[in-house]
């Protein structure tokens, strides 16, 4: 009987996601978040009752549910029109830092361009991808040219690739840390990490892989292994940056000063590729400030603060919170790093503060977190993740306009578990025994 209900779960769950990739848009609300209602539900189940004989098998369901997304038109992002963009100008023979599309379609007209014009997100920003995004971008127009779903198919099966890479390394690094390797299902079968990497192409895919990369060389002293695959992860996504000081824990002051040194050369040198000049660097770093001095989406702190200043300044202070959010996010990394946590411990924490004090944080901004919940003893995260897809409502009219009481749900009772789960450890460490701790 069991056996059956294992099995249909299965079935369920690979008509849901067939249907997010296949038949269902982020427009339509409703029967999206039941869908992924569904699937959550699944998910946690499987989690709660997983036995030794089912981990191979939802190991490779977790893969199976990412394979048959590939040929998949995303849905529930538009973010890979830059993409596709990005990498034809590309072949082309022009740098994408080097004009906005709106510039580009200005000066080289370009049939394929013109048509997917209208649906990019960023018009008149430069291109804010780093080197082995761009290089992937390329890879993929190369083979597809004026193919989209081309572009796509190949721009998913690299992703795929790399959710294979992190799921094993995940693993064996569970298993060397001597934790609980079952624990890599937390991100394999997470059903906001399937759909959005593999699903809707965001390359927080890569930066998992090459920063789970640069651990597992580090567990085994390969320093220079571990700096170039934390340059390639910096490369993919310039978060990793910050976890950089994490290493001082584990490798003292002078042998992390000179990994780090190692790790920037490293990422310095691939940057040369595309950014090369003081111009186009500075049209990079004006459209990240850009985009996160102008844009907000579901920043929950954030919103507390704009209704404060409301009240006060009567207009939206965007550009002053922006700034406070910055110096808040400083202090509260600086916080972390004087905790002395090892680095995939502290790098959660440090994502922890740094989406907190965000003013964007997208459903995909999470998947870094949920890998990472592995190896600390807090699973909020994986409630998060639950709850984050909420934020579709925003897109189900247009003009876009988001719903606070689901994002102030989605904070207080993420924020409120954590203050559950906060609790019950600190409760097993005053009352238990040590052998009791370790067990828990």
């Amino acid at each position: 009987m069991l056996k059956w209900i294992f099995s249909l779960l299965l079935l369920f769950s690979l008509a849901g996601y067939f249907m997010l990739g296949y038949i269902l848009d982020r427009s339509a609300f409703y029967p999206l978040i039941s869908v992924y209602g569904c699937l959550f539900l699944i998910y946690f189940l499987f989690l709660t009752y997983l036995r030794d004989e089912s981990f191979t098998i939802l190991l490779g369901a977790g893969l199976l549910f990412r394979f048959i997304l590939i040929f998949s038109l995303p849905s529930l992002s538009d973010d890979f029109y830059r993409f596709v963009w990005d990498g034809h100008i590309q072949q082309s023979g022009i740098n994408p830092f080097d004009f906005t599309p709106r510039e580009y379609l200005k000066q080289y007209p370009d049939l394929f361009l013109q048509q997917i014009f209208p649906y990019l997100n960023s018009p008149d920003y430069y291109s804010v991808y780093p080197q082995v995004c761009q290089t992937i971008f390329k890879i993929a127009s190369a083979f597809s040219r004026n193919n989209l779903m081309g572009n796509v198919i190949i721009l998913k099966s690299i992703i795929f690739l790399a959710e294979c890479g992190s799921i094993l390394v995940l693993y064996k690094l569970l298993k060397l840390k001597g934790q609980n390797y079952k624990a890599v299902l937390y991100y394999a079968l997470n059903p906001l990490v399937i759909l959005e990497l593999t699903g809707n192409i965001h390359f927080e895919a890569l930066m998992i892989f090459f920063v789970l990369l640069a651990a597992w060389f580090l567990e085994k002293q390969k320093y220079i292994s571990s700096a170039a695959a934390m340059a390639m992860a910096i490369q993919s996504k310039l978060l990793p940056l910050i976890a950089l000081p994490l290493l001082i824990n584990k490798l003292g002051f002078r042998k992390a000063i000179t990994y780090g040194i190692a790790c920037l050369m490293i990422t310095a040198f691939l940057s040369l590729g595309l950014l090369n000049s003081g111009e186009r660097l500075t049209h990079f770093f004006n459209s990240l400030q850009l985009y996160y001095g102008k844009f907000e989406f579901n920043g929950g702190l954030y919103l507390l603060l704009r209704s404060i200043g409301w009240r006060i300044f009567h207009y939206n202070p965007i550009m002053i919170l922006s700034k406070t959010m910055f110096l808040l996010t400083i202090t509260g990394i600086l916080y972390i790093y004087l905790q002395k946590m090892e680095m995939l411990e502290g790098f959660f924490w440090l994502l922890i503060i740094y989406l907190l004090g965000s003013v964007i944080v997208h459903p995909w901004y999470l998947s870094p977190l949920i890998a990472l919940s592995a190896f600390v003893k807090y699973r909020f995260v994986l409630i998060w993740s639950a709850l984050i897809p909420l934020t579709y409502i925003t897109y189900r009219s247009f003009p876009y306009s988001e719903n606070y009481w689901l994002i102030s749900f989605e904070y207080l009772f993420t924020f409120g578990w954590f203050l559950w789960e906060y609790r019950r450890m600190h409760e097993v460490i005053l009352h238990k025994s040590p052998e009791a701790i370790q067990n828990n």
